[in-house]
């Protein structure tokens, strides 16, 4: 019989390497100047993760976020220039060739969430959450619904008589807690059956929609 654990996660943070961490660096390190160095990155970086970084930078400038200028001198650091400047990470192509679409469903639905103060249905997310660019089923957004409400993000409740009613959906004001959408994450962990309790750091990567 396998084992199922509940935990209750008190804090977590991105670690030193991937693409939310780098831009957030890049963003940090362009504040005063929009120019900066690989060399400037590579020292905030996990070292055992550069191959990673390095692939990101490449995929900022053919995707247009970021510009490589020459070298200011012979055999001198080319700097990096920030072109497009935005809170959010930009989503790219794993053949950075552009942006990807991966991602902006969800991100659509949790802007229609914040801005429903009336609640929601199922059918309505779908319809109001796409746009030319990007669709969002009835299916996607059931599902979304479906996570959100079990972590406690979002609540049910039915309006409307017996037989012509619907289910509708509420954002709790406590979960709107900024403009970045809720995403679902897959975790690895050592669990110590023998203490109950979980050894070593526990990693999580997030599950693509």
């Amino acid at each position: 019989m396998k084992t199922i654990l509940m935990l209750t996660v008190s804090d977590a943070k991105p670690l030193r390497h991937g693409m939310d961490y780098l831009w957030s660096l890049i963003l940090d390190l362009t504040r005063e100047t929009d120019t900066f160095t690989y060399w400037d990155v590579k020292g905030r970086c996990d070292q055992s993760h550069l191959v990673r970084v390095r692939l990101d930078l490449v995929k900022l400038v053919n995707a247009g976020f970021l510009e490589r200028l020459p070298a200011a001198r012979p055999k001198g650091q080319r700097p990096f220039r920030l072109i497009k400047r935005q809170s959010t990470t930009p989503k790219l192509t794993t053949g950075a060739t552009g942006e990807s679409k991966i991602g902006l469903g969800l991100q659509n639905m949790w802007n229609v969430m914040r801005r429903s103060r009336g609640g929601f249905t199922v059918a309505d997310l779908a319809i109001d959450a796409s746009t030319d660019d990007v669709t969002v089923s009835y299916q996607h957004a059931k599902q979304y619904c479906r996570l959100l409400e079990r972590a406690g993000i979002i609540r049910k409740q039915r309006v409307g008589q017996r037989g012509v009613g619907r289910n509708i959906f509420i954002l709790l004001g406590s979960a709107n807690t900024g403009p970045k959408a809720p995403r679902r994450y897959k975790s690895t962990m050592i669990f110590d059956e023998n203490q109950n309790r979980v050894v070593g750091p526990v990693e999580a990567e997030e599950i693509a929609p």
